[in-house]
């Protein structure tokens, strides 16, 4: 491989095709896939030159990192693939099992249900597969392609809550769940012009990668899903939420010390 070959991290669901959908063709990009919470690690350790992490990962990681705003997955309101499934009704949660694949939807979930109910619940990882004789849990979170896949039933889980209709009521403002993120310092040189490219490119093109990459979605879904659900621009808006997401974290004790909103150097909007 030439040594000139930049490594682009990102997660492995649906909902990141927009932003990097056909970036393995360019000859100076490596793209790798995984899910969330384990690509700040692939960041952290040079195996990747820029990753499509969980906002809170900024704050959570050893290294000094900045964003590179020229794409993220977000929404303006409802997420469809970020959801509370539960057999109580929401005010009474007071404990949850949580989906281990995303940090920033489980303090998300915590925040929200500290506004909502004035408690935190208490938070204990969903273990996968589930043996065949357990019984569901009370309350569950869900993130990403398993939602649709694998949705639970209304019967099973009468309450349900998403959490970006949570945070667009509690804060008025769009919620980004990843950023692009990359090492302070690092010379990316026109890795950011080339993402942006091909997120704008690839927004045109929703109806062919979901005829790609949408297995086991309705074709319907998935369409409106990438093409008018989600969010995939970062500006000031969006900016000013993932502060105010972090702030949040910080009051609740999630994150420790508080580090300061850090773009990467040659960043334009």
């Amino acid at each position: 491989m030439p040594r000139n070959v930049h490594t682009v991290a990102a997660v492995s669901f649906l909902n990141a095709r927009p932003l990097i959908d056909g970036l393995e063709r360019e000859p100076t990009i490596s793209v790798i896939t995984d899910v969330p919470s384990r690509l700040l690690e692939t960041l952290t350790t040079s195996r990747a030159r820029i990753a499509l992490c969980p906002v809170i990962d900024f704050q959570t990681a050893d290294a000094d990192l900045c964003v590179v705003p020229v794409g993220a997955i977000g929404s303006d309101g409802a997420t469809h693939t970020v959801r509370v499934f539960s057999r109580v009704p929401i005010r009474d949660i007071s404990r949850v099992r949580t989906d281990g694949d995303s940090h920033t939807s489980v303090a998300l979930l915590e925040i929200v249900l500290e506004a909502l109910n004035g408690r935190r619940p208490e938070i204990t990882r969903l273990v996968t597969p589930t043996p065949k004789r357990a019984r569901p849990p009370e309350t569950i979170l869900l993130i990403g392609d398993k939602v649709v896949r694998n949705e639970p039933t209304v019967d099973l889980y009468p309450y349900q809550l998403d959490l970006g209709s949570a945070w667009k009521r509690l804060s008025g403002l769009p919620f980004v769940f990843a950023t692009w993120l990359a090492r302070t310092g690092d010379d990316l040189e026109d890795l950011p012009a080339t993402l942006r490219r091909y997120r704008e490119r690839n927004l045109l093109r929703i109806p062919e990668i979901v005829s790609t990459h949408a297995d086991g979605w309705p074709e319907d879904l998935a369409t409106r899903y990438l093409g008018e659900i989600l969010r995939y621009e970062i500006g000031p808006r969006e900016l000013e939420s993932i502060e105010l997401f972090w702030e949040r974290c910080h009051a609740l004790g999630l994150v420790d010390d508080l580090r300061p909103m850090r773009l990467y150097r040659n960043s334009q909007f």
